[in-house]
């Protein structure tokens, strides 16, 4: 690199001119050019030492990045992806007879979440919210027939204006469904999308486990 050759360079030059005028006429003068040639071989092993630790302690103070431990955000907000979690994780004997997933010491799971989520207005007697809970109908027996469901919940809050719907599937089977694009998920997007009064429209995977 350029610093590299720079510093190179001057200790090339720092060598070399102190050598090339050092009197060579005699053997005392000989005795002083290998001295001071000794010298600054030594100050060069010290100085180059010193740079390379530098360039050691730079790399070592950069931000490690951890190779998808926990499943990406906004897609996966944080939690390792389901279908690398045998990399990010380990399995651990369920009560139930089956496996939880372990993401840290104390902090395992078997249940993994999909929320779609939306604001709506109170305007015109709530018709945005009306309107909504009328998509959800249209697509809510396709959910609820997904491999693997446990539960399909709705969330409605009057003073946050939250309309949310969380499915929650088995963990081993959650994959299956991310690969088909959570269908009917686009579907029912693309619906409240349209409606008037809606905004805010997000979706987030999750984890999600009674205490």
């Amino acid at each position: 690199s350029a610093p590299q050759l720079t510093t190179h360079r001057y200790f090339r030059m720092a060598i070399e001119s102190p050598l090339l005028h050092a009197p060579s006429n005699s053997s005392r003068g000989i005795s002083k050019k290998v001295a001071l040639t000794a010298a600054l071989c030594l100050g060069v092993i010290v100085a180059s030492a010193f740079f390379i630790s530098g360039q050691d302690n730079k790399l070592a103070s950069m931000p490690r990045v951890s190779a998808r431990a926990a499943l990406t955000c906004p897609r996966m907000c944080g939690m390792p992806t389901v279908s690398s979690i045998g990399q990010a994780t380990r399995r651990l004997p369920n009560l139930r007879g089956g496996a939880m997933t372990e993401i840290a010491k104390g902090v395992s799971f078997d249940t993994v979440a999909r929320e779609w989520r939306m604001k709506w207005s109170p305007d015109a007697d709530k018709a945005s919210l009306v309107k909504a809970q009328e998509a959800l109908d249209e697509v809510l027996t396709e959910v609820k027939a997904i491999p693997g469901v446990k539960s399909v919940q709705r969330v409605v809050c009057g003073g946050c204006l939250d309309f949310k719907v969380v499915t929650s599937l088995e963990a081993d089977k959650f994959g299956d469904w991310e690969g088909s694009e959570f269908s009917p998920e686009k579907k029912f997007l693309e619906k409240v999308k349209g409606i008037d009064g809606i905004s805010f429209v997000e979706t987030q995977t999750y984890t999600l486990m009674p205490m």
